[in-house]
């Protein structure tokens, strides 16, 4: 088995991923398009919090644009329930308010369920209105219908962000490669359906071992689905986490379509992935096309050194600590010994007082918030110790000096601050009788203003 951690690595880099400087740019398009609806519009009485990424956007699975295509972001906007208002109403008076600025002006057209703001750079922003009724459930609108839909995207996220866990964050870089190869094929699903079905083959139980690297986490994921769905002559239920189903959005030919798409991807990666090392990256072009592994070690060497900067996301940090180095703690994680690492952030004044957690918008965090983080739900028996290390990456911690990573001994919860834009993460390990049975990770990506 060879993983080709390096030209996945360099695969997703290059070919997939959307670049750093659309995130950004992404990103501070929201960020100013909250200020304004909460603070600045006609609606700003209305809303009562901030704006909540949703779909590929909170999930993290956006991916670059193939050719000719432009990419989006859904975010909700949690508004207050006007008595008075139909549901078709609440888009129709956003479309208002966004129009009556000059920032917005012109660059909005009017959907059934969203109202879509459409940019000079090749993407656009559906903000979808979101409601929280008397009966306490969620809704968005459906403007041509005039009716409530009831949805929960917010649960749909948190779901995605635990069973990404599980794999330590593979499951989102698979789903980025699935997509990457439907785009190139006669492929009709929607993303949330078959990142839904992938994240559905995540299984959580102890012994687990086919997540290690991308490589394997996509191949076990592509082959559990193919064997799922492979003798099924329709479409399964993919439930939306609030017992609606999701393949309502897909239609039959594009489930038989599917099929045979994964039993195609499944035999080729299971190819490629038990190929021997001078043949193993031929065998994953025949499944990627040739811009897998093209990059020769000098070529490689010379992207990075022409790189503007290196942010130290995922590798180690130049004076980071490690456990078992730094500290002499040795690291035998126990199947049995879990708990759950959950992050927190302050409100606006909007929902003054509620701390959310950061896994119901995707791990996304404005500047200017006070976080928390705590050990939930440990199967460890007391007493124990607990080690907490936070790390700090992007352009912002490397010119200031503070991409930290020490680790320091603490208790059950910590407390945070968020200063400046990058996609952080905080760790923790319990430590038994000296060696540490249990860690968790919970990703921080701090949002400019």
């Amino acid at each position: 088995m060879t993983a080709r951690v390096r030209e996945f690595n360099a695969f997703l880099r290059d070919y997939v991923n959307l670049n750093q400087g659309r995130v950004n740019t992404l990103q501070s398009r929201v960020s100013s398009l909250d200020t304004f609806l909460g603070d600045d519009s006609s609606l700003s009485d209305l809303v009562v919090d901030d704006l909540i990424p949703q779909g590929s956007f909170a999930h993290k699975t956006i991916i670059r644009p193939y050719t000719g295509n432009d990419f989006d972001a859904d975010v909700l906007l949690p508004m207050e329930e006007q008595q008075d208002w139909e549901p078709k109403k609440y888009t129709v008076e956003l479309q208002k308010a966004l129009e009556a600025s000059s920032r917005y002006r012109a660059k909005t057209t009017l959907g059934k369920r969203c109202v879509t703001i459409d940019y000079a750079d090749d993407f656009h922003i559906d903000v979808v209105p979101f409601i929280t009724r008397a009966d306490g459930s969620s809704y968005i609108t459906h403007r041509i219908d005039n009716e409530w839909i009831r949805q929960d995207p917010v649960a749909l996220t948190e779901w995605i962000e635990q069973s990404s866990r599980v794999t330590s964050g593979h499951l989102i870089r698979a789903i980025r490669l699935v997509k990457y190869l439907r785009d190139r094929t006669s492929l009709n699903v929607a993303s949330v359906v078959l990142t839904a079905m992938l994240t559905e083959r995540v299984h959580s139980f102890a012994g687990v071992d086919e997540y290690q690297n991308v490589a394997t986490t996509l191949v076990a994921l592509v082959e559990d689905l193919h064997d799922y769905i492979g003798p099924m002559t329709s479409a399964p239920w993919i439930d939306d986490r609030i017992g609606q189903n999701l393949a309502d959005r897909l239609t039959h030919t594009g489930f038989l379509n599917l099929q045979s798409q994964l039993k195609t991807w499944a035999r080729k990666m299971r190819t490629a992935l038990d190929a021997p090392a001078d043949e193993s990256i031929e065998r994953w072009q025949e499944v990627f096309g040739d811009k897998f592994g093209a990059s020769t070690s000098a070529e490689l060497a010379l992207a990075a050194a022409a790189a503007p900067l290196e942010t130290y996301e995922k590798r180690e940090a130049p004076g980071e600590q490690s456990l078992e180095r730094d500290h002499h703690i040795p690291v035998r994680l126990d199947p049995r010994a879990r708990f759950r690492l959950i992050g927190r952030m302050s409100a606006t004044r909007r929902a003054a007082g509620r701390y959310r957690p950061m896994s119901a918008t995707g791990n996304h965090v404005p500047i200017g918030r006070s976080l928390s983080f705590t050990i939930e739900g440990c199967t460890v028996a007391p007493p124990y110790d607990v080690y907490w290390k936070v790390r700090n990456a992007g352009a912002e911690a490397v010119e200031r000096s503070n991409l930290r990573g020490e680790i320091v001994k603490g208790g059950d919860k910590m407390t945070e601050h968020s200063s400046y834009a990058g996609n952080h993460w905080v760790q923790a390990w319990v430590v038994k009788n000296g060696v540490a049975v249990a860690t968790d990770l919970q990703d921080v990506t701090i949002v400019s203003n």
